[in-house]
């Protein structure tokens, strides 16, 4: 009796551990390297396929691309978040495309150089540079040698945040990407600069149909870390950010607040949530103005 009891529990086992079988994701970026060209030192670029993308069957198939700053660090939360979420049916299967920003991460990711005292335009300001590295090299390559249709989207934690929100304020790559994901971004940045920027561009977001995800971090130990005045500045900024999204009367914008996440665990839940809102209209673009006029 008892062999027979074991042999029932050991198919069970077997037949749940093949249902879930599935739910195993592997990690296996292509590297390449750009060499010095519109950036004056070499970057690394890491591209990670969807399952199924040489397969003879997908051979014709064109996907959505989700480009991310921070690449070293992020590639992996961000792929694993765009499988599962593919997996369970709420974002299309896409190419994840991580972008080094560990050397020069300050200068590459900001928009302006703060008189601050010790920021130059050596150590900061040049974000509008690597956007245009971003469009005119790493863009240009995905789309070249690789099945890429034209829905793109750009995601960033942080500074990589507030690079997302700039990018959007660039005429010169703005309409390169359809959603951008901003996690806690850094709005504080030269005074709230983006912001006041962002205020005065409301003719664009009323006239131009992207996709907008700004979470931000409301936690006690963030504002433990850091003087009160700092953080309340992060927290406003990124506030005022969200209600100019809500205002807008075309671009879809979305303004997360996570209670119990900091600056750091907004990423799982952040990610996933601003890949599904970056996603929703897919293959189109969310109108706000669409909706309003049903």
């Amino acid at each position: 009796m008892h062999t027979v009891i074991g042999l029932l529990l050991s198919i069970f086992c077997f037949s749940a551990f093949a249902s879930y079988e599935p739910f195993t994701y592997k990690h296996e970026p292509i590297s390449h390297t750009f060499s010095p060209n519109i950036l004056a030192e070499s970057k690394n670029v890491w591209v990670a396929l969807p399952t199924g993308y040489h397969a003879p069957e997908n051979a014709q198939k064109r996907y959505p691309v989700v480009y991310v700053t921070d690449g070293v660090a992020y590639q992996f939360i961000t792929a694993e978040s765009m499988w599962f979420a593919n997996m369970v049916g709420h974002i299309p299967q896409a190419i994840l495309v991580a972008i080094d920003t560990t050397e020069h991460r300050t200068r590459d990711l900001t928009p302006s150089v703060p008189n601050d005292g010790h920021s130059t335009d050596l150590t900061a300001g040049k974000s509008a540079i690597f956007q245009d590295f971003i469009k005119q090299e790493v863009v240009s390559f995905i789309d070249q040698n690789y099945r890429t249709n034209d829905f793109r989207v750009l995601a960033g934690h942080s500074l990589g945040g507030l690079f997302t929100i700039t990018a959007v304020l660039n005429p010169q790559i703005q309409d390169t990407f359809k959603s951008y994901i901003a996690l806690d971004p850094s709005m504080w940045w030269d005074n709230a600069d983006t912001v006041n920027q962002l205020e005065q561009s409301l003719g664009l977001l009323n006239s131009k149909a992207f996709n907008i995800y700004i979470a931000a971090a409301h936690n006690d130990k963030d504002a433990a870390n850091d003087t009160t005045g700092d953080y309340l500045e992060h927290i406003q900024a990124m506030a005022r950010a969200g209600h100019l999204l809500y205002a807008s009367n075309k671009t879809t914008g979305t303004y997360d607040v996570f209670q119990d996440e900091t600056h750091m665990s907004i990423l799982h839940q952040g990610l996933y949530k601003g890949l599904r809102a970056a996603f929703k209209c897919y293959p189109t673009t969310c109108d706000k103005s669409v909706k309003a006029s049903n």
